[in-house]
């Protein structure tokens, strides 16, 4: 683990190479699943170049007032973009904005940086106007994007970036940065880095907050309940979550996940499965189904989460999903 990260060694030395090496990119685009820690490498990153002890060992003291006002977006030479509480994209306004204060000379630090989290939620117009400063940047500007992945941003975005895939951390590797990084018990490290999928900021979302634990066990228990429901009661169901856009996000992620465990089973693999707290149900319906059920049941899930990106009606594609769900006994 280096600049306190749990994982993703490979992409902090590929930085710390950049800077060594005087090769500094104009922009680069970190990508990867919610939870995995894009915007923690990119402040990292950041802090590394203007942190007073930092560029010289590659290495933030994460400790210095520099440091601290980084972490907590607020230094004069970082402008960040987030989405604004209560809306659903980012706004092409913040973007202009954004350029305008990357015009001008740095304050403090030897660059300007701007970082546009959650670029994926910005529209094809608002993507656009970033791309004249993607295109002709200021020498002393470095743009750090991040995004789901490469394909929900335009082709002409993605190009003029380097980008940063990160994947999912092993779950050894993240209970032991959870341990180490968080003096989180050892149990409860191991715990937190499964159902999480490996993602590190989930997991310890999930040891911050446990409510959003408390979602999680709500969400599969519903489950059981649906795959034993009529169609009247599906509907009604769908009905229900699909007045909540962000719970149905949840809801298929929550989903996916176990099918994927039950795939695991019946395929006889030996890599380790995300529930490991619903074993007993997980081993109740492996005996019911067979490897096809639960190849096409993933299936299902991952074709409504394309159609959800793709804007498809959610209450529709909520109950199209249900209804097609396999009907047990459990």
């Amino acid at each position: 683990m280096t600049w306190d990260m749990i994982g993703h060694g490979w992409a902090v030395q590929m930085l710390r190479g950049h800077i060594q090496n005087k090769s500094l990119r104009h922009a680069y685009l970190i990508t990867g699943p919610h939870g995995i820690g894009k915007k923690t490498l990119a402040v990292r990153f950041i802090q590394t170049l203007v942190c007073p002890q930092g560029e010289a060992a590659a290495e933030p003291c994460l400790a210095c007032p520099t440091c601290q006002r980084l972490e907590r977006l607020e230094h004069p030479d970082l402008f960040p973009i987030l989405l604004e509480e209560g809306s659903k994209q980012i706004k092409i306004d913040q973007v202009r904005d954004l350029i305008h204060n990357l015009s001008l000379s740095p304050y403090q630090a030897s660059h300007r940086f701007g970082l546009l989290c959650d670029f994926e939620l910005a529209n094809p117009s608002t993507q656009n106007a970033l791309l004249k400063t993607l295109e002709e940047p200021p020498a002393s500007v470095i743009l750090i994007l991040t995004a789901v992945s490469s394909s929900s941003l335009l082709e002409t975005i993605t190009s003029r970036c380097e980008e940063i895939k990160l994947n999912t951390v092993p779950f050894q590797q993240a209970a032991q940065g959870l341990q180490e990084l968080h003096g989180i018990q050892a149990d409860q490290a191991r715990m937190l880095a499964h159902i999480s999928g490996g993602k590190p900021l989930q997991a310890l979302a999930y040891h911050q907050h446990p409510a959003l634990l408390e979602r999680r066990t709500d969400l599969l228990n519903e489950h059981l309940e649906v795959l034993r429901g009529n169609s009247v009661e599906r509907f009604t169901y769908a009905d229900r979550i699909s007045k909540n856009q962000d719970m149905v996000e949840d809801l298929i992620d929550t989903w996916i996940s176990f099918w994927h465990d039950l795939l695991l089973i019946k395929g006889n693999s030996s890599a380790p499965l995300q529930n490991i707290d619903r074993q007993a149900d997980l081993d109740q319906i492996a005996k019911m189904i067979d490897l096809e059920t639960a190849l096409s049941t993933v299936d299902l899930f991952r074709s409504a989460h394309l159609l959800l990106k793709e804007n498809a009606n959610l209450k529709l594609t909520l109950e199209d999903l249900l209804l097609q769900l396999p009907t047990l006994r459990v």
